[in-house]
């Protein structure tokens, strides 16, 4: 800890001090004779890595984080992170191996990188729990906030808890104000977590557990804000009425609080109580005054939800071309914020495997050093020396077998996850297409025997283009379908050398077990047209009248 004060005094100077002066100062050290040792590069490139933050690309400097000027700074910096994490490694001190993963989080999260950033808090907060090293409780809560937001909700339940817990272990709270906040965002964590995992009577006790606690210390926002969490249990209850009261509060407070984007999901819940309550003009206000508090307070995941429950509305409303069209904008939005959930599981996956793989390499030099230096002394004993080469290549050989077999369970379980996303992504992919089409029907039986003008015809027909399986959509399709079915079309083209394109599509579309109308939607043809092709495939493959199609195609 003294290591780590006199480096927090350091970096302050160094910061406060003029940037030329500051990084000819930064080089000259890097180059002195006397830079050596894994201690000093450890230290070395965490003070040059916030040096660099704080002087070039701290929030005062680039208020949009995904601004393009910020891509060399956050490279440069990541480079020096990984540095002193191997240089960490060398030492094998669990300690500052600990606080590097932890001090390098808080600055990966600042550029969006939420994976990588769980990731090196997980690692650093292990190891110090590892040497019994003290973990102050907020480590532990944002720990947690931070893993509910990438959905690992079983392990940010695991970390809440161990953030409340840790309050009663040491002091803490005399070196907090209001420690009651922690607790209570904690108690929300686990409350919330249990709710996303459809355990209702969990997540309502951990919920009103908080909502005591936040009432107990007389803060109204707090509490506000907890009761809209509990609104989200009573509705999956259809208890609308109550849920609306809930949501109410919470909007209420989070607007006195100036937490706006709070206060647009506050009402966009609104929005979904009054619809299920059958009040659909006070459920579309209360949706486009969501729109309007995300104008002042952005958040995407608030924006895709608002999107969502607008298309709902119109649907209810019969108002079908503005349901497509919220559609629309909550289907680009819902990919989007999927992907980044997909990237961040895969940058937790890839950072757990990098650290892996530097402490096991390092881990292995280490011992050959050991090993070279134990053959030097041993030389003296030689009969000795020999058992002892021979017990060390046999221990070699099971960490090298071991190390294999993780290797490739790792690799199997990145695969699963692949293979789970193309299958989740597909589903969606098929779904949104048919849910267009639904859409598309139902204008055209609302414009059916009434006066359309030649504007309502094209839409439709623009509307109806939109549904067709174009070449772009087909290889998309194609990529998803190859890595849930790796050999399918293979084996298919061995079968039927000779298959066409539109036979390989229609034989896709019956292995996804697809109704001949969610087929002819996708491809943009009628339902006649859907059973010829089928029949067209069964004569490729040669099949006689008595063979079963879909299960001949299912064991492909």
């Amino acid at each position: 800890m003294n290591e780590v004060n006199s480096l927090g005094n350091l970096m302050e100077q160094l910061i406060e001090g003029d940037s030329l002066q500051t990084i000819q100062f930064l080089d000259s050290l890097e180059r002195s004779p006397k830079a050596k040792g894994n201690y000093f590069k450890t230290y070395f490139c965490m003070v040059k890595s916030d040096v660099l933050y704080e002087k070039f690309a701290g929030y005062d400097k680039y208020k949009d984080r995904s601004s393009v000027a910020l891509i060399p700074i956050k490279e440069q910096l990541m480079e020096l992170y990984a540095d002193a994490l191997d240089a960490a490694f060398y030492t094998e001190d669990d300690l500052l191996i600990g606080w590097v993963n932890f001090y390098s989080a808080r600055r990966i999260l600042s550029f969006g990188e939420t994976g990588w950033a769980v990731m090196y808090t997980k690692n650093g907060v292990d190891l110090f729990e590892k040497i019994n090293y003290a973990v102050e409780p907020p480590v532990y809560t944002d720990l947690a906030a931070l893993l509910h937001q990438v959905k690992e909700y079983d392990e940010a339940i695991i970390y809440a808890k161990k953030g409340i817990a840790a309050w009663k272990t040491r002091d803490f709270e005399e070196s907090y104000e209001d420690p009651y906040k922690y607790k209570v965002n904690a108690l929300t964590t686990i409350g919330s977590s249990y709710y996303n995992k459809n355990e209702y009577d969990s997540a309502t006790f951990y919920l009103q557990y908080a909502l005591q606690l936040a009432t107990d210390n007389k803060d109204t926002v707090l509490a506000g804000k907890v009761s809209g969490n509990i609104g989200k249990i009573i509705y999956a209850q259809s208890q609308y009425d109550s849920a609306w009261a809930l949501f109410k509060t919470d909007y209420h407070f989070s607007i006195l609080d100036s937490a706006y984007n709070q206060a647009a999901n506050a009402s966009q819940w609104m929005a979904k109580a009054n619809l299920a309550r059958g009040n659909m003009e006070a459920a579309q206000a209360d949706a486009m005054e969501a729109l309007r508090l995300l104008s002042l307070w952005p958040s995407a995941q608030y924006r895709r939800d608002t999107y969502y429950t607008l298309n709902q509305i119109h649907r209810a409303m019969g108002n079908y071309d503005s349901a497509f069209y919220f559609t629309d904008r909550y289907i680009l939005l819902n990919d989007s914020l999927e992907k980044q959930v997909a990237t961040s599981s895969l940058a937790i996956s890839k950072a757990r495997l990098n650290s892996e793989e530097s402490r096991f390499k390092i881990q292995k030099i280490n011992k050959e050093k050991e090993k070279q230096l134990f053959i030097r002394n041993s030389l003296i004993a030689a009969i000795f020396a020999v058992s002892m080469i021979v017990l060390l290549i046999v221990s070699r050989g099971r960490l090298n077998d071991k190390l294999e077999l993780e290797k490739a369970e790792k690799a199997k379980m990145l695969m699963e996850q692949e293979i789970q996303t193309a299958r989740e992504q597909i589903n969606n992919f098929t779904s949104h297409i048919v849910e267009k089409t639904s859409l598309i029907e139902k204008l055209e039986e609302q414009l059916s025997g009434n006066n359309v003008t030649s504007k309502q015809q094209m839409l439709v027909a623009e509307l109806s283009r939109q549904t067709i399986l174009t070449e772009g959509d087909w290889l998309k399709f194609k990529s998803l379908f190859d890595k849930i079915y790796p050999s399918f079309f293979q084996k298919l083209k061995k079968t039927a050398p000779d298959i066409t394109v539109a036979e390989q599509r229609m034989a896709a579309l019956t292995r996804m077990q697809l109704t001949s109308k969610q087929m002819a939607a996708m491809l943009g043809i009628s339902v006649d047209s859907v059973h010829k092709t089928r029949q067209r495939l069964r004569q490729r493959l040669q099949f006689s009248s008595d063979t079963n199609l879909e299960e001949y195609i299912s064991g492909i």
